[in-house]
């Protein structure tokens, strides 16, 4: 009887670990999940809080109006803000190497001259042990439509992150929403 007794307690416990180590596997799961929850970071362009590498305003008798702010990034990445001609785009630094996005960027907004439409760098991305961990960067430009008018175009350009071989993957209407930029972003660039 005694033995009996021992085996039912030993199965009890059994039981208890057992329902234990489920509820600790699905609370880790769940923790799992939402720690790869793309989410967004964002940086500045901002002239007043970058370091001028370069500015036309700086120099005497300057041939065209250009700059270059190296400005904060994330991920061990730094954004390049830059512009000439009335054009501005950015292009990224990662270690010690500048990744020139110009052509691209130009390339892929619409309309005439290009330019970077505010101070806003939005960098997409997932959370991995309490680090932010980039994929992409998205950030606003805008142009002017070739019309009478000149109608203002904005556009979303997408940079997919990889290292010294980061490039534009894709550009979206503004009109389709920062929401749509964020989908294509993590379709496109999402490891």
């Amino acid at each position: 009887m005694q033995e009996t007794n021992d085996l039912i307690e030993q199965w009890r416990y059994i039981r208890c670990i057992l329902r234990f180590a489920a509820v600790l596997s699905l609370v880790l799961s769940v923790a799992q999940a939402a720690d790869t929850k793309p989410v967004s970071e964002f940086t500045t362009t901002d002239p007043k809080k970058v370091r001028v590498l370069e500015d036309s305003n700086r120099e005497k008798n300057p041939e065209i109006d250009h700059f270059k702010y190296l400005c904060p990034g994330l991920g061990g990445y730094q954004v390049i803000f830059e512009g000439a001609d009335l054009r501005t785009w950015i292009s990224l630094r990662i270690n010690g190497q500048a990744v020139d996005l110009q052509s691209a960027t130009l390339a892929s907004c619409p309309g005439l001259f290009p330019a970077k439409a505010n101070n806003v760098v939005q960098w997409r991305g997932y959370r991995k042990d309490g680090s932010f961990v980039p994929y992409a960067v998205i950030y606003r430009m805008e142009s002017h439509a070739n019309d009478d008018r000149q109608t203002p175009l904005e556009t979303f350009i997408i940079i997919k992150l990889d290292g010294k071989n980061s490039k534009v993957v894709a550009s979206v209407s503004a009109k389709e929403s920062n929401g749509k930029a964020e989908a294509v972003a993590d379709k496109l660039c999402n490891r």
